[in-house]
């Protein structure tokens, strides 16, 4: 009887996850399609308002939240986790999530915008927006100036910060402001349109709601596998 109830309660929360997962993917779809609107209002944004200061904290938001960067963060994420003045599971299996969530959606992102071929904002060389691999004759896949959508930088940052999220509804938003700080950054040094990192962020979301509802449980079982004396709970 116990057991059939879990079951019901199972069910019923995956079905308002799936649920959920719907209305933001449609509402997500919908602004992804009404953001490639605003892409010149958001450039010319960026050239009424260029600072110096602002460009230096964009390039400093960029340069530390590429994937690299990220996945050392998580290295060390992990490594506090593992620690014995922590010992926590819950730790290491959010952080483990969001370094996985993090490569798969830098994965897909940046396996679609190889083959889109759309000219970044900047690139002054580009006779047409998308391209696609293929350009007057030249291979445009080694050519960074035409990897312009979606945003890599947005994608993998959105995977890696949304999975706090997921993991505490509540209070997990916060994770959120540091995603769109990189996905903003990537719009004022005129390397993405607005459109990029609206995509971007989409995707790396769904990334980090299939990792943490599907994964996660996995991640937690290893981890109780191989680190047994890791307490399952946080200290309260």
């Amino acid at each position: 009887m116990g057991n059939q109830q879990i079951h019901r309660s199972g069910r019923k929360s995956s079905g308002v996850s799936t649920g959920w997962l719907l209305v933001v993917l449609i509402v997500g779809i919908l602004l992804c399609g009404l953001s490639f609107l605003g892409d010149q209002a958001a450039a010319e944004w960026v050239k009424t308002h260029d600072s110096r200061s602002l460009k230096h904290l964009a390039g400093f938001l960029s340069r530390w939240g590429d994937w690299p960067e990220l996945m050392l963060f998580g290295c060390v994420g992990v490594g506090l986790g593992l620690a014995r003045i922590a010992q926590n599971r819950v730790v290491c299996k959010i952080v483990l999530c969001m370094m996985i969530a993090a490569s798969i959606s830098g994965a897909l992102v940046n396996s679609v915008r190889l083959l889109t071929g759309r000219a970044r904002p900047n690139n002054t060389e580009a006779t047409q927006e998308w391209n696609g691999l293929w350009r007057g004759g030249e291979f445009l896949l080694f050519k960074n100036k035409y990897h312009s959508f979606p945003s890599g930088h947005t994608g993998t940052a959105f995977a890696f910060f949304g999975i706090p999220l997921f993991a505490h509804r509540q209070r997990g938003w916060w994770a959120l402001l540091a995603a769109a700080a990189i996905a903003w950054s990537r719009v004022y040094l005129n390397v993405h349109h607005l459109s990029d990192v609206t995509t971007g962020a989409l995707i790396g979301l769904i990334t980090a709601f299939f990792v943490w509802e599907r994964l996660g449980p996995k991640v937690e079982r290893f981890l109780g596998h191989f680190f047994p004396d890791l307490r399952a709970e946080a200290r309260s």
